[in-house]
């Protein structure tokens, strides 16, 4: 495993609560994830991300409830906000709250990633974990069952998403699902996303503070430059990544001649990390061949921008990657998601 990733304090102080609940004492449960129950009440606290995932199973397994991401937030912690969920609430609108969290996401969970793209009628929310080693299907329940209904509160409407997506496979109660999130759900997908009707997300939410939001946002971003000032590592070589890639000549050589490093140097620091180059490498054209399509560029601009010299030879890149061609990509992205062994690609 790479280097350790941290979540807030929020969650964890539903799920310690809901085990009381189910008769565990703090001290067992401490005992279990090594997580200090006593300094859970300020804000600022944080634990590592593989102790919160062993509380989660935990909670699951006492509660014997397998879809304990969906319900945990129904009966607790609802008095336990982070502060960018109050930027959210003190939003204009439904969209302006869904870009506060694809914004600040990364602050309430080091691993969180959420992004917010329209596409012609919907608009498409994408979560996902940035370590690949945290994937879970706790965490995409939660997120969108809290979203959904955060949104039907702030709004004081009926709230319902066209589709939502998971990428873990059905875990066999659909019927939950439909109960609590009230649209259809597909499992075993490529992303975590939850299509919403653009009229929906231009819903007005109700009396907001303008003031507190400015407060919050203005420490907000704060943080967020803070973290700008000192990037990781995969974070620096997967921006230069990026800026080369149209040349069609990107190499570690050329990436740690540029950050004035070695290349052993470079290696050791990016597996540090818990990645190699040649991997962040083709995470990054992935990523920026499904973004620049959905942007709508060709697939022969596309190959040209991320450093295929022969369209074909991205044709089946991008089929090895994603299941499907990019030209079938681009169509489908136009349409609502059918349920399917690989998935449909959107984001």
């Amino acid at each position: 495993m790479g280097q350790r990733q941290t979540t807030s304090a929020v969650a964890i102080l539903a799920l310690f609560d809901l085990l009381r609940d189910h008769g565990l004492s703090v001290e067992q449960i401490e005992a279990r994830t090594g997580i200090d129950r006593s300094g859970m009440d300020d804000p600022d606290t944080r634990i590592f991300m593989d102790q919160f995932l062993t509380l989660w199973q935990i909670a699951e397994e006492v509660t014997k409830d397998p879809a304990i991401g969906l319900h945990l937030r129904q009966d607790y912690g609802k008095n336990y906000m982070h502060f960018t969920i109050m930027i959210a609430k003190n939003s204009d609108t439904l969209l302006e709250a869904a870009k506060a969290w694809s914004d600040y996401a990364m602050l309430v969970n080091d691993t969180d990633r959420a992004r917010i793209h329209e596409r012609e009628d919907i608009f498409v929310c994408t979560y996902s974990c940035s370590s690949p080693e945290y994937e879970n299907k706790w965490i995409p329940e939660h997120h969108f069952s809290y979203v959904i209904d955060c949104a039907r509160k702030m709004s004081g409407l009926d709230f319902t998403p066209v589709a939502v997506w998971f990428k873990h496979k059905d875990p066999g109660y659909r019927d939950e699902y439909q109960k609590i999130l009230g649209c259809p759900v597909h499992f075993g997908m490529d992303e975590n996303l939850m299509m919403v009707k653009k009229e929906d997300m231009m819903r007005p939410v109700l009396s907001p503070d303008p003031y507190l939001k400015a407060i919050l946002k203005k420490h907000a971003d704060g943080i967020v430059a803070k973290y700008s000032e000192h990037p990781s590592m995969k974070q620096r070589v997967g921006a230069l990544i990026s800026k080369k890639l149209h040349t069609g000549r990107i190499s570690v050589q050329m990436v740690s001649d540029a950050m004035n490093m070695d290349r052993s140097t470079l290696h050791r620091r990016l597996k540090k990390e818990g990645i190699t180059f040649r991997t962040l490498l083709t995470q990054t054209r992935r990523d920026l061949a499904k973004q620049y399509l959905i942007q709508g560029l060709s697939a022969s601009q596309t190959a040209y921008l991320i450093g295929f010299t022969e369209p074909s030879t991205f044709h089946h890149a991008f089929k090895r990657w994603y299941g499907q061609s990019p030209g079938e990509f681009r169509k489908n992205i136009h349409h609502t998601p059918k349920p399917c062994s690989q998935g449909l690609e959107a984001g």
